[in-house]
């Protein structure tokens, strides 16, 4: 319990100076029989991590945290997940949040609901319902009374997998629909009480949005779209004194409602209806037992996802409240030491096309194959 009550007490700074302090021994220790052998190799490293060190430290220390009191943040999708806890967090901060729940009566939002406490308002807002977005900027402008929108955060989405040939459709209509032309939607809703308020748009993409693994193009294609919206709103907001962020979380897969227990059994049910809505001749080719393994791929990814959203919600906390956040956040995820997904998106532009697909098929597709061909 004192452990706990000490984290609890920690300052922002404080705690991700002990991250970088924990990185940089873990590193040490890893490459430190290497740099006994290498002398010269070990000064440039260390020079490296020195450097590293210096700026790490000198933007904790310059770093300004905004005034919470008085202003307004909305958040889109807050029944589970990032946004749920997103809620939270920023409702402890001392911010007026305005959590928008598709199901104003589900467990997500009636929890937000009893923590409710003058700075929480729980909103039924489904982004793809024109009367729901304009009923929610009219919420939102009695709200803020005069002082504009502070934050927008795009965290409403759904996801859907599944091989391009045996998807319908309908499910990258469905995809599209709810997380690019939503976004869009309430985003337009709210950019003159964001231009008045001289406030900030975060919206919550992901590694998906820079790298498409096989089996993702319907969630990916959606969050392609979003980076460049993010992209051009960025510079057009630019002028208004308005930012413009991406948050990118990595394999937090299975710690939201998308690869979770519940999430697990909705993509198998999809799976089930690929099978029967694709023609036999499709089915043969790929295999009887594809999207068996598919499902099986799905269900390992979600396996070494992260255990916590801790990482996701500081980095959104550090675009929110942070005087000069950064414009793109790339978090890493899984509960390895590294997330390989995120090394790919870092090393796609020095890698030949067919190594880095050679190596995106082997992270997610060493299970399945193609009528017994791997």
């Amino acid at each position: 319990m004192d452990i706990l009550q000490n984290i609890k007490s920690m300052s922002l700074n404080q705690f991700l100076s002990l991250q970088v302090f924990e990185g940089v021994y873990v590193l040490a220790l890893a490459f430190l029989p290497f740099l006994l052998a290498f002398r010269v190799v070990a000064y440039i490293i260390l020079s490296g991590i020195a450097l590293t060190t210096i700026v790490i430290g000198y933007k904790l220390l310059t770093m300004r945290l905004v005034n919470p009191k008085g202003k307004v943040v909305l958040i889109t999708g807050c029944d589970s997940g990032f946004g749920n806890a997103c809620a939270r967090r920023l409702n402890a901060a001392g911010y007026t949040v305005v959590a928008g729940c598709l199901d104003d009566m589900s467990e997500g939002a009636q929890s937000l609901k009893e923590m409710a406490n003058g700075h929480m308002i729980v909103l039924k807002l489904d982004i793809t319902d024109a009367e729901s977005v304009e009923n929610c900027a009219t919420k939102l402008k009695a709200v803020c009374d005069g002082r504009g929108l502070w934050c927008l955060l795009n965290n409403a989405g759904v996801c859907s997998f599944g091989d391009f040939e045996l998807s319908s459709l309908n499910m990258y209509r469905h995809v599209m629909e709810v997380n690019v032309f939503g976004t869009l939607s309430i985003t337009k809703a709210c950019l003159p009480l964001l231009r008045a308020g001289k406030g900030r748009v975060v919206n919550l993409t992901g590694s998906t949005g820079l790298l498409s693994p096989p089996g993702h193009s319907p969630f990916s294609m959606s969050q392609f779209c979003l980076e460049a919206f993010n992209d051009s709103l960025r510079v057009e907001m630019a002028p208004f004194n308005v930012s413009v962020i991406a948050v990118r979380p990595g394999n937090f897969f299975g710690a939201t409602a998308m690869l979770n227990r519940a999430g697990l059994e909705r993509l198998q049910n999809s799976f089930e209806d690929m099978k029967s809505g694709s023609q036999a001749d499709v089915i043969s080719d790929y295999g009887e037992d594809f999207l068996d393994k598919q499902y099986s791929q799905f269900s390992e990814l979600s396996k070494s996802t992260a255990g916590s959203l801790a990482k996701v919600i500081d980095a959104i906390g550090d675009a929110v409240g942070n005087s000069k956040p950064s414009s793109q956040y790339l978090v890493d995820g899984g509960n390895q030491l590294i997330d390989i997904g995120n090394i790919l998106v870092r090393c796609r532009p020095f890698l030949p096309t067919s190594l880095h697909d050679c190596l995106v098929s082997r992270l997610y597709r060493n299970k399945t194959s193609l009528n017994g061909r791997p």
